[in-house]
């Protein structure tokens, strides 16, 4: 899940920088600070596409309790994959490894959350 989070919120923001480039390159000869609110829009829209879609893909498929993973890949997201992803037409081979980053510290911090829940508060087992 965290790795489709995490291809969804890259492509969103490349899809809309590649938009406002387009938009505004006429005006950047005149400006050279044209597009700056859209492209702080569309890191705003970023940042927050990738939690929103990793605590849906967690909601649909039934897990239940991953507070702690959402929020270390936020922050993961926001300080380091952003930035790589982002700012650069990275290869394949480190996009890969954004995701795989990306990847680990929501894992790691699944795992973590599992082993300091109380067992009276972690989510009981779906019964079929």
């Amino acid at each position: 899940m965290a790795a489709a989070a995490t291809l969804v919120a890259w492509w969103l923001i490349r899809g809309m920088y590649t938009l406002i480039d387009h938009a505004t390159e006429a005006d950047s000869a005149r400006n050279p600070l044209a597009g700056i609110p859209y492209y702080l829009a569309a890191n705003a829209a970023g940042i927050i596409c990738q939690p929103l879609a990793l605590w849906a893909g967690a909601r649909l498929a039934g897990v239940r309790g991953n507070h702690l993973a959402i929020v270390i890949s936020t922050f993961v997201w926001a300080t380091m994959t952003t930035g790589h992803l982002v700012d650069s037409t990275p290869g394949l081979w480190e996009a890969v490894l954004w995701v795989a980053v990306q990847s680990a510290a929501a894992t790691g911090a699944s795992l973590l959350q599992a082993r300091l829940m109380p067992a009276s508060t972690q989510p009981k087992e779906r019964s079929s």
